[in-house]
């Protein structure tokens, strides 16, 4: 059975969901007629200004895998341990990472040497691994490649504060470094990008801009002079021209299925076109748009929240051209379908080795993944959805059982045909 992965790559949210989660208490507090908002309201608007004034950069946020390999060459999904020697989503991993290991062992050096001295037991390299052949991957030549987004490190240190000291030295040598549980994130910035081209590590930004968005030219309107799009704030990201072409597209075909973005004050956020399963999020910032309107000019109230958010409502409900009626392939039908699940069960797909992969593992491989699939599709209905609790754990187990039982019969008879 797959050991789990021991440095996890740290799950982050939808910028418009976490936007909306620092703004919607201040604006329950002003629409219920309160003169001033609490101490928690102001904490929330204050952290909200902070993301919002910013530096970041923004890299295309490519469709695959989530894969990572560590500095003694180990190689990890996002959640189990991939053994030597396995395929991972149905690509032969080893052989694409061959090499990165020593990579990984090398940059980790360069770390400690800007450490002041703090010491780092491990270090995992993290990339999308294109296991899909979506938008123009195989024209770029990314299917079945691997591309870096940046690093987790575990500190050597034992004690709780191991992770804060190491990231304020990274952060001080350039990185934008933040501690996170035990972990160091190392989100992209410059000073990493130029670290990895200076051990041969492709990157998510290197040479690639989506066909349709935009000439080179147009590509390089960001407020830096790397490769590595840079804007002065988050605020410029999201109200920029750079950012409409790509997910508000004019004839509303999406190029890619979203973006990246790393705040200089060490937090990750997605920005998903429209076209992608958005949970809440559409909804979500209606309703802080329609508050902002309707509170215009409130003292209590930072300048310029109601442009961010209703760019952030424009990307989430752009939605891509209806295909033709005569183009559309008939879909099985199905006796009420639970759309919702689906949608969080093909994501969690993603996080784990392929099911035929499990399947050759044995009946109780199956049996493991099954379960550990239907506790996160829970969780998930749960954060992405509201869905409550316990039904969510009746509805996760209802589709994964299916899915699963289907895809897993399809295997046992293509086992039948190659005997």
């Amino acid at each position: 059975m797959s050991a789990n992965n021991p440095l996890q790559w740290p799950s982050f949210e939808q910028l418009g969901r976490d936007f909306y989660e620092k703004l919607r208490l201040a604006l329950s507090e002003l629409q219920a007629g309160k003169t001033e908002l609490s101490e928690k309201a102001k904490e929330s608007l204050d952290m909200l200004q902070v993301w919002l004034d910013a530096p970041c950069v923004a890299s295309v946020k490519l469709d695959g895998t989530n894969v990572g390999i560590d500095d003694s060459g180990l190689v990890v999904g996002r959640n189990k341990v991939c053994e030597p020697g396995q395929s991972y989503q149905k690509v032969d991993v080893w052989t694409v990472l061959q090499g990165y290991g020593d990579k990984a062992a090398s940059m980790k050096a360069k770390f400690e040497a800007v450490s002041g001295g703090e010491e780092i037991a491990q270090l995992m390299l993290y990339g999308e691994l294109l296991v899909n052949s979506k938008y123009d991957y195989d024209k770029a030549g990314l299917f079945k490649v691997w591309r870096c987004f940046g690093a987790v490190m575990r500190p050597a240190g034992s004690d709780g504060e191991a992770p804060t000291r190491l990231s304020a030295q990274l952060r001080g040598a350039g990185f934008n470094a933040c501690p996170t549980d035990a972990r160091v994130l190392i989100a992209l910035n410059e000073s990493l990008g130029l670290m990895l081209a200076e051990h041969g590590i492709p990157t998510v930004y290197d040479g690639y801009t989506p066909d349709g968005a935009g000439s080179s030219e147009d590509w390089a309107q960001h407020d830096g002079s790397g490769n590595l799009p840079w804007f002065t704030s988050l605020r410029s990201l999201v109200v920029s021209d750079w950012t409409r072409r790509l997910l508000v597209p004019k004839n509303g075909q999406h190029f890619a299925e979203g973006l990246v973005v790393a705040s200089e004050v060490g937090r990750l956020f997605k920005l998903k076109n429209g076209g992608e399963a958005l949970g809440m999020v559409p909804a979500q910032l209606e309703e802080s748009v329609k508050g902002l309107r309707a509170l215009q000019g409130h003292p209590a109230l930072p300048d310029g929240l109601l442009p961010v958010f209703e760019v952030l409502l424009l990307v989430a409900t752009t939605k891509p051209p209806a295909e033709p009626k005569n183009t559309i392939k008939e879909k099985p039908k199905t006796n009420g379908e639970d759309h919702e699940s689906m949608a969080v069960f093909e994501s969690t797909l993603t996080k784990y080795d392929a099911l035929e992969e499990v399947f050759e593992r044995g009946p109780k491989a199956k049996t493991v993944r099954a379960k550990e699939m239907s506790e996160q599709v829970a969780r998930d209905l749960v954060k992405d959805y509201g869905a409550d609790a316990k039904d969510a754990q009746h509805r996760a187990f209802k589709v994964v059982s299916r899915v699963i039982g289907a895809r897993y019969g399809a295997w046992l008879n293509s086992q039948k045909t190659e005997q």
